[in-house]
């Protein structure tokens, strides 16, 4: 009878074969419908991505405060005020600073008269040395007090300078353009700025331009580079996305209850200033994307039929010459499809099953897994357990390029009048994968039904095996 593949994507027929009833439910179990559930291939665009959360700032943030102290009298700037680089925000009472000027000054004056007096002492005293009328003592005096009057007057000099700064100072200025985002001080408030500078205001630069510190884990780090695209969205406006690029990954690392993180700095436009400051943002760092490639879904490559389901050998031929080989469990990544008895979780095939499964193989896939049997079976000689690192054999290398793997299509063939269903296996190869699916390199067309998971049916019992041990490439179990 011929098989005929159903164009629909959903398949509810029940299980009516004696074997296969037998199986599922023994003699006297009631026929229970089966359900295949299925997606097709489809054409779209596979993008792969890291998610992390981070937080929105200005592109520079400055604390503006007081190098002085006194009685603010005025605030010219509240929260949200735009203000312009050199515009007056704040005064402080400078009466204080003013009185210490004066008095500098009047210091200043007073070192300056004795300085006119020393000068006019020590030309006297070396005119009268001169003519030997007075001792060397008086002109080392008279040239020390000179030099003395000298530097009273650089002292004064600089004493009302440093007067002249602090009244200056009194005054405070917008260091740069931007919004006034915080204000922490109110008019008549005294400020004391003995020990350290207190604040007054927080300004932000040009909030029209902004930037995202991503915490990014040392898991993902390696895939981060500089100029990619970074999607994200924030709680208050849950419905729009918002885009930005990485500009900078910095290496200093950030440990936080043993989790290491690395700062990743993602720049942003904000035009419409719906973004601010403080603002978490959940992003997604775009590390590959491919448009117009084929998806499977991935739920499709981890399905395993269901044992007493029929399942129809592989026959179909794709390439191999780039597929990832590794010693690792018979997943399709040794460059062979994965045999349709270890997909059904049996450890022993029939002679008929085995003979016709290495019949659908190409030559290069004979030829893998000709060494990959090779090496399973030195392994289990020498007690390093099955595929996939059992018995404390080290594990393999997760695979970084293309892989051969076997997905399985739904079909139905008529018996008796009444439908049976079965499985045909389909290898596939396939590429990079995202959250929803792998990259289709060969094997499928799209469009394809391909069976992800199972619903209904009787429970399942596991076909017995000679030996569970086996090996399972048939041939018994190795011998010791």
């Amino acid at each position: 009878m011929t098989p005929r593949m159903p164009a629909s994507t959903r398949f509810l027929v029940p299980l009516l074969p004696v074997p296969i009833a037998l199986f599922l439910g023994g003699c006297g179990a009631k026929e229970t419908p089966l359900e295949l559930r299925s997606e097709t291939v489809v054409r779209t665009n596979l993008v792969q991505s890291v998610s992390v959360n981070g937080t929105i700032n200005p592109l520079r943030l400055v604390s503006v405060g007081s190098q002085v102290g006194g009685l603010i009298l005025e605030l010219n700037a509240d929260f949200n005020t735009r203000v312009k680089e050199g515009a007056v925000i704040a005064k402080i009472d400078p009466s204080t600073y003013e009185r210490a000027l004066t008095q500098a000054k009047a210091r200043l004056a007073s070192a300056q008269a004795d300085l006119v007096q020393a000068e006019f002492d020590a030309k006297q005293t070396a005119t009268l040395f001169n003519l030997k009328q007075l001792p060397e003592s008086d002109l080392v005096r008279t040239k020390a007090t000179l030099l003395k009057a000298q530097a009273s007057v650089k002292t004064q000099e600089a004493a009302v300078e440093s007067a002249d700064v602090d009244l200056k100072r009194t005054t405070i200025y917008a260091p740069i353009t931007g919004m006034v985002i915080s204000r922490a001080v109110e008019a008549g408030q005294t400020v004391a700025a003995s020990f350290n500078t207190p604040t007054l205001f927080t300004i932000a630069s040009d909030l029209t331009k902004m930037q995202i510190e991503l915490a990014v884990s040392e898991a993902d780090i390696g895939t981060v580079e500089y100029g990619q695209r970074v999607d994200f969205t924030v709680d208050a406006f849950s419905g729009q996305k918002f885009s930005g690029q990485v500009r900078q990954v910095r290496f200093a690392p950030t440990t936080n209850q043993s989790v290491v993180t690395y700062t990743t700095v993602v720049d942003i436009d904000n035009p419409e200033m719906k973004l601010r400051p403080g603002m978490t943002a959940n992003a997604l760092i775009i590390t590959s994307e491919k448009t117009n490639v084929l998806r499977v879904a991935a739920g499709a490559l981890r399905f395993t039929p269901p044992p007493g389901l029929k399942v129809l050998p592989a026959n179909n031929k794709v390439s191999t010459n780039d597929i990832v080989r590794g010693p690792g469990a018979m997943n399709g990544d040794q460059g062979f499809p994965t045999p349709p008895w270890m997909a059904q979780g049996r450890f022993r095939p029939t002679d008929e099953e085995r003979e016709k499964w290495l019949a659908s193989l190409t030559p290069e896939q004979k030829e893998a897994y000709d060494k990959f049997r090779a090496e399973m079976r030195k392994r289990m000689a020498e007690g390093g357990g099955g595929p996939g690192g059992a018995g404390g054999a080290p594990r393999p290398k997760a695979a970084t390029g293309p892989t051969l793997r076997t997905v399985y299509l739904p079909g139905t063939n008529t018996t008796a009048g009444k439908p049976e269903l079965f499985l045909q296996a389909v290898n596939v190869k396939v590429g990079t994968s995202d959250s929803l699916g792998y990259e289709v390199l060969e094997g499928l067309p799209v469009g394809t039904p391909v069976v992800t998971g199972t619903r209904g049916g009787a429970a399942a019992t596991p076909l017995p095996t000679a030996n569970p041990l086996g090996s399972p490439f048939g041939g018994g179990a190795p011998r010791r």
